[in-house]
């Protein structure tokens, strides 16, 4: 009677729970057919595990080592959700376990510790795992793209901002005086070359109209103000305001600062963030 409240009991909390849970997992395999194929298989086999184990005593040393590789294996099979070079790992690991846990089921079954057709059962479901993980490629997976929606967006028309207005000429350039003119007002030929010596200095300090300053810098100290207050940012928060350059030239900036002593850096790949030393 107790054993079958408790049986109602579970039921009750599969069905209130089995929505929610596969609601979450399709949204972490979202475009990922392949990696959610494997993880539903995965789960099956980790749920027949622990019924299995849950015949064994608690004493035996066996039924904490499988159910530990029971969760090690649902673990590399939620993590195939945010793969972003292939399964290679991932399969790696999860045929590790799989293998295992088929050679204590070998074990266990020599020790009379469960029947032959339990037995039969989840080695079989184990087999058929492994070898569709071994004779899958990743070409028939879907990985999770790496770059951002619309990274690659908008054509090549570029035309460089205005940053930076140089200051007018000290100076302003004169049309060149006719050598007549230049006679004009002179009290000699010193004058004449005093005059035509003021004028070629003029051209000399001249400025172009327009500069764009792009140096590391300039972008170094850009970094550094948007750090002020204690922020930690990512490369995609500094692309925001670091225009005319790739993410791959502000990760440089990045490094270079954190080597002066100036940043420090935790996590790793994509989820970077820097924030002042």
């Amino acid at each position: 009677m107790e054993g079958d409240q408790k049986k109602n009991n579970l039921t009750g909390l599969e069905t209130k729970n089995s929505p929610i849970t596969k609601t979450d997992i399709a949204v972490l395999f979202s475009g990922d057919s392949y990696g959610l194929f494997v993880f539903k298989k995965t789960e099956k086999i980790v749920t027949a595990v622990y019924l299995l184990t849950g015949l064994m005593s608690d004493k035996e040393p066996m039924k904490e080592k499988l159910r530990s590789l029971a969760t090690e294996t649902l673990s590399n099979a939620l993590m195939m959700s945010e793969r972003v070079w292939g399964e290679e790992t991932y399969q790696k690991n999860l045929s590790s376990a799989l293998c295992e846990m088929s050679v204590l089921f070998d074990v266990a079954l020599t020790a009379q510790m469960m029947s032959k057709m339990n037995y039969q059962i989840i080695t079989d479901e184990l087999k058929k795992l492994l070898t569709f993980l071994l004779e899958s490629s990743s070409n028939y997976s879907s990985a999770k793209i790496a770059f951002p929606a619309g990274m690659f967006d908008g054509n090549y028309s570029y035309a460089p901002e205005q940053t930076y207005q140089a200051k007018p000429a000290e100076m302003p350039l004169k049309a060149s005086p006719e050598v007549s003119d230049l006679y004009q007002g002179q009290n000699s030929v010193k004058d004449i070359e005093k005059n035509t010596t003021a004028e070629k200095m003029s051209v000399t300090k001249s400025e172009p109209a327009q500069k764009v300053v792009k140096d590391k810098n300039n972008r170094q100290e850009i970094i550094l103000a948007m750090l002020k207050g204690g922020a930690k940012l990512t490369i995609k928060d500094f692309a925001k305001n670091i225009k005319d350059c790739s993410d791959k030239t502000i990760q440089r900036e990045l490094i270079t600062l954190v080597s002066k002593g100036l940043l420090k850096k935790e996590g790793e790949r994509r989820w970077s963030k820097y924030f002042l030393a």
